[in-house]
């Protein structure tokens, strides 16, 4: 604690506004107060996340930059990989503990994956979003009647929202949307701008900064009709769970004392989630009033959300079967 005090009269002699060193330190202090202080020393994990530029996953930056991981007697080794097939290679090569993806990896799971979903990070899919230009001519899902929508490739996760877009309003055959798979967001954006497609569906904080700079708008939020839903969860290897499952018990407790300092401290976990996600101040504000709700509490798992996940894998062809509960997922490690 002696520490923080420190950095925090550093603020003042340096002459930071009163208010802000008040602000970001009595969040800091509150935050000591919130976790306990383990006496061990720190064990290592290794975790590993996606390197785009999303929300949600900055939440294990915050956790790190603001000692929450450290108070609960772990060192963080943050690893960042290119989408969900490395970050489940790299766990079955032994190269990472703990990886934090989308419900939809329990196919991989499924298939053979050395781990288990060890818990539920977030829910119905808030961060997602369908945009259209601005131009006037899209001004509501009606308008998308026939209309051609991007996402990133088939059978992924924005390919699976766009359909059940079209699912929800009933178009078939000529009248559903055709979905066309550009791979990345520039190339979605791209084709956007020069009227090549009419709308895209991907992440919220990819369309408002489109939207910032005059390039399109949002219309709307697949959380809103999407759900029961598993967008975000973690997940661990067979190693992790039979060798150290002390340690996964205290990343876990340590990812949601981080919700809890996100939610009740908004501007200090702005501050912090700002550094992994490079977003400007005005659309992290909006994007942490958009998602923060999605964010469980306490981890437990949705059984009819997993069902829901079961059959968008079905639907994309990424799984035959249905696979069993027990044998993708556990809640042992879940306080």
């Amino acid at each position: 604690m002696g520490k923080n005090v420190r950095k925090c009269r550093m603020r003042w002699e340096k002459g930071e506004k009163p208010m802000t060193v008040f602000v970001r330190c009595a969040a800091t202090l509150a935050l000591l107060l919130f976790v306990p202080v383990y006496a061990q020393a720190a064990d290592p994990l290794r975790v590993a996340k996606p390197s785009a530029i999303g929300f949600g996953f900055s939440l294990l930056d915050v956790g790190i930059e603001a000692g929450i991981f450290t108070a609960n007697g772990l060192t963080i080794e943050p690893i960042f990989l290119e989408g969900a097939a490395k970050e489940h290679q790299a766990m079955a090569a032994g190269a990472v503990d703990v990886t934090l993806g989308s419900g939809p990896e329990i196919a991989y799971i499924a298939k053979g994956s050395l781990g288990k979903a060890v818990a539920a990070i977030a829910g119905p899919p808030l961060n997602f979003v369908a945009m259209v230009r601005n131009d006037g001519k899209i001004n509501s899902v009606a308008d998308l009647k026939g209309k051609r929508i991007s996402a990133s490739t088939v059978g992924s996760i924005t390919w699976w929202f766009a359909t059940q877009l079209s699912k929800r309003e009933g178009w078939q055959g000529s009248d559903a949307m055709v979905i066309v798979p550009l791979g990345n967001f520039d190339a979605m954006r791209a084709a956007l701008v020069t009227n090549s497609i009419d709308a895209i569906s991907a992440t919220l904080e990819g369309a408002l900064l489109l939207e910032s700079h005059g390039q399109g708008k949002l219309l709307i939020s697949f959380g809103d009709f999407v759900k029961p839903f598993l967008t975000h969860a973690a997940y661990a290897s067979n190693d992790v769970m039979q060798n150290h499952p002390d340690r996964l018990r205290r990343f876990l407790k340590g990812w949601f004392d981080t919700v809890a300092f996100m939610k009740s401290h908004k501007e200090e976990g702005v501050r912090l989630s700002m550094t992994a996600t490079k977003l400007p101040k005005d659309i992290s504000d909006k994007v942490y009033d958009a998602e923060m709700p999605m964010f469980f509490d306490n981890g437990h798992f949705d059984l009819a959300a997993i069902e829901v996940v079961k059959r968008s894998l079905l639907e994309t062809g990424q799984l035959q079967t249905m696979p069993d509960n027990k044998d993708i997922l556990t809640e042992a490690f879940l306080e």
